[in-house]
């Protein structure tokens, strides 16, 4: 058994506290537990050490921006799904959808088309931005974004997502 000292059991307590907040908001009980075992993890890994009134509100606040990035994140994944894997004729607003098979499928592509597909839809960085991050030309940028876009669509059908799936 770890034994844990007397900051690990006050930022335990505060993670319970925060699952709590965010169940009670109306965010996923899953959601909640991943959020605050992130914030968690970051605050043990972290060399500072804060006082107990400054750690609770840091944990809070980074628990909700959290929650609003995971949220804007999912919304984006499915933007991208809609637009680039169903074809503009069939683009639909959809919420409380599973990322999952997104999430998997952005994760499984070749690294140089993962982080151009990240910057872009879900950074929302320009072409030209991303060519200036990532030092490449414009044109390799957009030949790079094309073929993630390509090998996410082949990998969403390969695994037998089609559009009725995702409504």
């Amino acid at each position: 058994m770890i034994k844990l000292d007397d900051y690990e059991k006050e930022l335990l307590g505060f993670a319970r506290e925060i699952v709590y907040y965010l169940k009670k908001s109306g965010v996923a009980p899953e959601t909640a537990f991943d959020i605050s075992q992130d914030i968690l993890v970051k605050m043990l890994e972290s060399e500072i050490v804060l006082p107990p009134e400054k750690m609770r509100a840091w944990m809070y606040r980074t628990a909700i921006r959290t929650y609003i990035d995971t949220y804007r994140r999912d919304k984006k994944y499915q933007e991208i799904l809609q637009k680039e894997f169903f074809g503009k004729e069939s683009v639909q607003r959809i919420d409380g959808l599973d990322y999952e098979p997104l999430y998997q499928a952005v994760r499984s592509l070749k690294e140089n088309y993962r982080m151009v597909v990240e910057l872009y839809y879900f950074q929302e960085l320009s072409v030209h931005e991303i060519s200036q991050v990532l030092h490449l030309s414009i044109s390799n940028v957009k030949v790079i974004l094309m073929r993630g876009r390509r090998q996410l669509r082949e990998i969403l059908e390969k695994e037998g997502y089609h559009n009725e799936d995702f409504q």
